[in-house]
């Protein structure tokens, strides 16, 4: 994607290239192997990690892996879920200790930008999707190197898992859905100052 400067608080331009994306098997993450952990087994909890990343940063959406398909999954329309794959994502995220601030947005616009604060550790952390639809961040916790946690669709049976993570200097965003056998990812590249 080709984007304007982008100056806080206005609109930024974007001209969408859809991108050509090498193989890539989702499952090969640097989270993949905690996926029993992070679906409620018994495992013994990971090791304490004595340094996590920080997620600080305006990150522009650079690519993504699967996006239609996970969204349709999540009850997208054929339409909404086409536009979502062709919309550029936006996250500016503040991120100090266990605190998290972070406003996200989409050009088009599918819907009003968000606003959250969260902390790791907390129980449940309201929100919405990037339509709009209310969801709800599950027990926000550092599993190794990824912010994890479960994201649930209050009206709806959608129960997923979400784990943020650095990657080759860009920001995952990794997304299963284990009901469904589905799984997407979106990477971040910070804008240039």
């Amino acid at each position: 994607a080709i984007v304007s400067p982008v100056i806080p608080d206005q609109s930024i331009q974007v001209v969408f290239q859809p991108p050509t994306l090498p193989p890539h098997r989702l499952a090969d993450s640097p989270t993949a192997e905690m996926a029993p952990v992070l679906l409620g087994s018994p495992m013994a909890a990971p090791a304490v990690v004595d340094k996590v990343p920080n997620f600080t940063g305006d990150w522009l959406l650079e690519r993504s892996e699967n996006l239609e398909a996970f969204v349709r999954a999540i009850g997208y329309s054929p339409l909404i879920a086409r536009t979502a794959s062709s919309a550029q994502a936006r996250q500016v995220i503040e991120h100090d200790g266990d605190e998290l601030r972070c406003r996200f947005e989409t050009v088009p616009p599918m819907a009003p930008a968000r606003f959250v604060v969260f902390h790791v550790g907390e129980d449940e952390v309201r929100g919405s999707d990037d339509i709009g639809r209310e969801t709800l961040l599950v027990k926000p916790t550092w599993r190794g190197q990824a912010l994890a946690a479960g994201l649930r669709y209050p009206k709806s049976s959608h129960m997923l898992r979400i784990e943020r993570y650095m990657e080759d200097g860009r920001m995952v965003e990794h997304l299963r859905y284990p009901g469904k056998g589905v799984e997407m990812r979106r990477i971040f590249a910070k804008a240039s100052a």
